[in-house]
């Protein structure tokens, strides 16, 4: 009680304190300017139409309305001449960003070359780049910006002009190095354990010692033939000044640092130091394509030495183009003028004149498939873009007849000038600039005919070496860097050689009966890293779409790697002695047969014109046999099909063939829950025989027709037609709930059996990713190369619609082991996402990969 009255006590002493009344005369007196200054400050009478108050405001405020601009608040200039000291201040403080430049300043030449620099920093572009940029769709491939396919043209109008007339591709991603050396036979000798005589050609091969032809060849690991496949390379001597030689090797960006690494470790190489990096700092900064291109050919030069040899890094500095079909020596002549002998002032140009006397007297009327494969020849020739026309002209060189062989001793020796580096870069150097061209031609009245810069180029002659004319017959052309965009590109086009680009070249390749480097090469590093791009991509692709929408590849076709080959697997499931798992632990795993003379008795074999090669087969039990297959009636064979087996109750089926019906439809039969588990109840099995049953007894009954429809008839719930909303809530929270349980249910499992495991190999993860596309429950029970119900023999790698056979053809590779169980080359193939067999003929496949 005393405090609750002593706290009522102090608020009473607070209500002492304060007034009871307020004199409101004598209040509003005292306040009489502040209630002036309000009164003033809402009077809206007297102020800009729009504005609610006097006091300090902006000096874009003060402005009327319709004098006010947005770029008031950072431009100065826009304000009345009277203001502007008064708003200096507030536009210095304002944080606004400055006008950007405009596009044709951001575009100036230094700007455009720094951008074309640094776009090409993670990917190189071609000098074609831009030009491709316009018509093809670009793809990241093997440290370059590529062209894969046209916007506009599909492969028949390629294929068309590949037997007709001509077609281009740049293929300046290929990389070179030059080895020098004092005796070619030290050199030779250091090679040839990277070289197998019985596979192909050795860089011991006389008619390319004198340098008048280009040979490709199939380097290996030195000891681990067969296995330990690098790739193919291409090479060619030349003879440098004096007595010193030089060996040039071509290869292809996917395996080069395979390449390097092996010549480093053969010929006992280190890498010299650039002394020119210090000098090049002193250097003025390039101002256009040409002189960063020199630049760059100063610095980026590797040079590696040894006690005996010498090898130059030409990469990037050197253009090659490949030129395919008929018209394309025509073409070449047509763009590519030589110089003159008159004009020939330097002494290095004088070796250069009878080469091209031959080129335009002894050549004006052969083709290139007239010529052996791999010549080599060099030009002396004026840049294109003299002799460019103004419009597309197609050549109106007509060969009524084909010419008398041309002898190879009468083929002139190729020249070495083009391979000296510093001749190359003066040569780039007094090279005319585009504008420079256009003055000179504006003040000419006359076409201009002869320039400062005299190219030095090389041709070689591609063709299939068998007599027929096909997509791979034509002519490379190579010419120093710098040339390659406005100059031989433009000018080829001009001469009307259509453009190709990398799937063109597949099929190209495909068409005549080729394997794609390294796409189709599956016993190499360059190969095995090429697929499982590819196999990653096709996996992503798949788990993108929605589960109904997903092809059911093990429960409906009974393809157990749709996306993979898995070689090694297949090989070991044919190989009767060791299990896969000893073998890929040995590192004996699946490999490539190319002998030529084993490939020549397996043909015979399967043609049945000579014996079985039992020695062949026992010596080479895991090796993969390049087959091809033509189908007899219908199909299409596509990457991924199936090669198997036919059985005994197909060929009965063929013979009991009516005359009217062309082919057989063998279909796969759907797999049964058995199929899936050997190992289940008895039960289970029945279920199975009565399902199978019921599906024979539907197929008897098809030709009749059932009167009594009753029988038919099914009852329907109308709760079940239109359900209650809420229902559908409950169904869809009850199959959320089941479906999280057995997602757990298997993350537990995945977690089990990785425990188990522990860490596994690179193959047994992708069997694992390639088994969750299948929905296999245990499939790993089931043999590979029985996964259906025929034996699988081979995978096929390239095939399509063959214009050139007008049916379905395929390349791949089968199994040497079970190529015993064949009649005559008879197979049957089925693509990956079909359940019907097609049969074809198979035979062997002779012909190397190649660049």
């Amino acid at each position: 009680m005393n405090d609750a009255d002593g706290s009522k006590s102090d608020e009473e002493r607070r209500d002492e304190g304060r007034p009871r009344e307020i004199n409101v005369l004598r209040f509003a007196k005292e306040r009489v300017t502040q209630i002036a200054e309000l009164l003033d400050a809402i009077d809206n009478r007297t102020l800009v139409s729009g504005e609610v108050t006097k006091g300090p405001r902006t000096a874009l405020q003060r402005l009327p309305r319709h004098m006010r601009r947005r770029a008031m608040s950072y431009n100065i200039k826009r304000f009345p001449r009277s203001q502007r000291r008064f708003a200096a201040s507030t536009v210095a403080a304002s944080k606004h960003r400055k006008k950007p430049p405009s596009r044709l300043w951001r575009r100036r030449p230094r700007n455009l070359l720094l951008n074309y620099v640094r776009r090409q920093r993670k990917h190189i572009w071609l000098e074609t780049h831009i030009w491709h940029a316009k018509r093809f769709h670009m793809a990241n491939k093997w440290g370059y910006r590529m062209p894969l396919r046209s916007f506009q043209r599909a492969f028949r109008p390629t294929y068309r002009d590949a037997m007709r007339h001509c077609i281009v591709r740049d293929t300046s991603f290929l990389r070179c190095f030059q080895i020098c050396c004092d005796k070619e036979s030290e050199l030779i000798d250091a090679l040839r354990p990277l070289c197998a005589p019985s596979t192909s050609a050795t860089f011991a091969f006389k008619p390319a010692s004198d340098g008048r032809f280009e040979i490709p060849v199939l380097l290996y690991e030195p000891g681990k033939y067969p296995h330990g496949f690098i790739g193919p390379v291409r090479f060619a001597w030349t003879v440098e000044s004096g007595d010193e030689r030089a060996l040039l090797i071509w290869c292809h960006p996917s395996h080069s640092t395979t390449v390097l690494k092996q010549l480093l470790e053969t010929l006992k190489l280190t890498k010299e130091e650039n002394v020119d990096s210090e000098e090049s700092a002193e250097v003025k900064a390039p101002r256009s394509v040409d002189e960063w291109r020199l630049r760059s050919y100063r610095i980026r030069t590797d040079v590696y030495k040894g006690p005996s040899f010498k090898l130059f890094d030409l990469n990037d500095q050197l253009i090659r183009f490949r030129l395919h079909g008929p018209q394309s020596f025509p073409i070449l002549r047509r763009v590519l003028r030589t110089v003159a002998k008159t004009d020939c002032r330097e002494a290095w140009m004088q070796n250069f004149v009878r080469n091209n006397w031959f080129w335009n007297v002894r050549l004006r009327n052969v083709l290139s498939g007239e010529l052996p494969d791999g010549t080599v020849l060099s030009l002396l020739v004026e840049d294109p873009r003299l002799s460019r026309p103004r419009r597309k002209m197609r050549p109106n060189e007509k060969f009524a007849k084909l010419n008398p062989p041309l002898p190879v001793d009468e083929i002139m020796h190729p020249r070495s000038e083009f391979w000296n580096l510093e001749r190359r870069q003066n040569v780039l150097s007094v090279k005319m600039s585009e504008s420079d061209l256009q003055k000179q031609r504006g003040s000419s009245f006359v076409p201009i005919r002869t320039s400062p810069a005299k190219i030095p180029v090389i041709l070689i002659v591609r063709n299939s070496a068998t007599g027929t004319s096909n997509t791979f017959t034509g002519v490379d052309l190579i010419a120093p860097g710098g040339f390659g965009s406005m100059e031989f590109w433009v000018a080829l086009q001009y001469g009307t050689a259509h453009a190709a680009a990398l799937r063109d070249q597949k099929s190209a390749e495909f068409e005549a009966n080729r394997l794609n480097f390294p796409a189709d090469i599956p016993d190499c590093i360059a190969g095995s890293d090429e697929l499982k791009d590819e196999c990653d991509e096709l996996i992503e692709k798949y788990l993108s779409r929605p589960h109904n929408r997903r092809v059911r590849y093990w429960s409906s076709l009974s393809v157990k790697y749709p996306f993979s080959f898995e070689w090694d697997l297949l090989a070991a499931d044919w190989f009767e002695r060791q299990s896969d798992e000893d073998l890929l632990s040995k590192g004996r795993g699946a490999f490539v047969l190319r002998d030529r003379h084993q490939l020549v008795a397996i043909e015979k074999w399967i043609a049945g014109k000579g014996p079985q090669p039992d020695e062949i087969i026992r010596s080479n039990r895991m090796a993969l046999v390049p087959v091809r297959i033509d189908a007899l009636a219908r199909g299409r064979p596509l990457r991924f099909a199936l090669i198997c087996a036919p059985l005994d109750d197909d060929f009965r089926a063929v013979a009991a063939l009516p005359p009217d019906e062309k082919s057989l439809k063998i279909e796969e039969p759907k797999r049964c829950d058995s199929d899936k588990r050997r190992t289940r109840s008895t039960a289970s099995n029945e279920a199975c025989e009565r399902v199978e049953e019921k599906e024979r007894a539907k197929d008897v009954e098809d030709d009749y027709i059932e009167l009594n429809c009753a029988e038919k008839e099914i009852p329907l719930s109308l709760n079940e037609l239109f359900p209650d909303k809420e229902i559908l809530k409950s169904r869809k929270r009850i199959a959320a709930r089941r479906l999280k349980r057995q997602r757990s249910k298997a993350a537990k499992r995945r977690r089990k059996a990785e425990e188990a495991s522990g860490d596994g190999s690179t193959q047994n993860e992708d069997n694992a990713s390639t088994s969750k596309l299948t929905e296999i429950d245990p499939s790993d029970q089931i043999p590979y190369r029985e996964s259906c119900s025929r034996l699988i023999i081979g995978r096929v790698v390239r095939g399509d619609y063959s214009f050139c056979s007008a049916k379905g053809r395929a390349l791949g590779y089968c199994s040497l082991a079970a190529l015993k169980v064949l009649r005559k080359g008879n197979v049957l193939f089925r693509n990956t996402t079909s359940k019907y067999y097609h049969p074809a003929r198979l035979s062997i496949l002779r012909t190397q990969p190649d660049l």
